[in-house]
């Protein structure tokens, strides 16, 4: 009873599904397609041509695709016919947003932490009951208690999101310093809630109000997040705030150990910069203050590092191969680097392993 009645007033307060205008038809039609294609463009070169790709990018990629089969299917919907199994694969599309916005925040913002295998079962056990139901139930059966039942588990997730993160909320609503990434989990958070909010307002206005919200949104984000990241890279500031040292840090030993950075012979400090969002005047200030190096020495401390592990565990390598591997341009570099921190050259300490 209650959906039909809210079904009731959404058909007695909506106005016409499509304009009678094709001028206005197409303008609307042009401002919600062209944030869902380059929607579908960032998607695919973040999870495709991206340089040094890391595990957010595959989550944000993910989330960008669910969006744009979501919206994209309503905005076709509004405009003309789609196939019934289109709207299904939108549902489908919206419910799986809830978790994959709760996993992509966590890559971004807590990197360290992961997602775990019982995220990837979560996932995958939302997948199989959702591929099952596509086929053993017709796209019939999907009444409107269905309907608004993925909705509600949509909105259930996102009020997770929001009591999980309140404290980074709270920093953020308040204008308080944040890590870039971390900034960036909370923004996808607080968008995604935005195109809910606009499909939510759609039911009682016109329904291409969703898709509205979805570019608008998009936009907004995207011109956030590049305007924000230029102040980061122009500020001159050396001090860092407590909390944002600690997730700099924390990235920054990441990229190291996990991702191997140094083994690139043309790594600087500007590229590594970049790879964490900030300038280079803050991982400069970073290194002295943590480590007390220089980013050379920095970075040929986990080249020595790894070329020490390499001697003890491959003794077939030549040491000039070893020196190459690890990120040393030439021989002698790799033999003075080597000496300085270790006390000996790299065939002797291969010696006396």
């Amino acid at each position: 009873m209650l959906f039909r009645e809210l079904l009731g007033i959404r058909n007695k307060f909506a106005w016409a599904r499509r304009n009678d205008n094709p001028v206005t038809e197409k303008i609307l039609f042009f401002f919600s397609a062209v944030g869902i294609f380059n929607a579908a463009l960032l998607a695919v070169y973040l999870a495709i041509f991206k340089p040094k790709r890391h595990k957010s990018d595959y989550f944000l990629a993910g989330l960008l695709a669910l969006l744009v089969v979501r919206v994209g299917v309503s905005c076709f919907h509004f405009f003309g016919t789609v196939a019934p199994e289109a709207i299904q694969l939108g549902l489908i599309a919206n419910l799986l947003l809830g978790p994959l916005t709760l996993y992509t925040m966590e890559s971004l913002g807590r990197p360290e932490k992961g997602i775990g295998h019982s995220g990837a079962w979560h996932i995958a056990i939302w997948l199989l009951a959702l591929g099952l139901a596509w086929l053993l139930f017709d796209f019939s059966t999907w009444n409107w208690e269905i309907r608004y039942s993925i909705h509600f588990t949509l909105t259930l997730y996102l009020l997770a999101a929001a009591i999980l993160w309140r404290k980074e909320l709270g920093r953020l609503l308040a204008s308080k310093p944040l890590p870039i990434r971390l900034r960036q989990a909370l923004i996808i958070l607080l968008s995604v809630v935005t195109i809910c909010i606009g499909f939510a307002f759609s039911l009682f206005s016109t329904y291409i109000l969703g898709p509205l919200t979805f570019s608008i949104t998009f936009y907004c984000v995207i011109g956030y997040l590049l305007m924000y990241r230029q102040r980061k890279k122009q500020a001159s500031a050396q001090t860092l705030d407590p909390l944002e040292f600690t997730q700099l840090n924390q990235r920054l030993t990441l990229l190291m150990e996990k991702e191997k950075l140094y083994r690139d012979p043309d790594l600087s400090l500007q590229q590594l910069a970049n790879q964490l969002s900030v300038s280079r005047h803050l991982l400069s200030h970073l290194l002295n203050a943590s480590f007390n190096k220089s980013f050379h020495q920095y970075v040929n401390d986990y080249r020595i590092q790894d070329a020490c592990h390499i001697l003890k565990e491959n003794k077939h390598y030549s040491v000039e191969a070893i020196g190459n591997e690890v990120g040393f341009h030439s021989r002698s570099s790799f033999f003075s680097s080597f000496k300085k921190m270790m006390g000996t050259t790299p065939s002797k300490y291969r010696e006396i392993l």
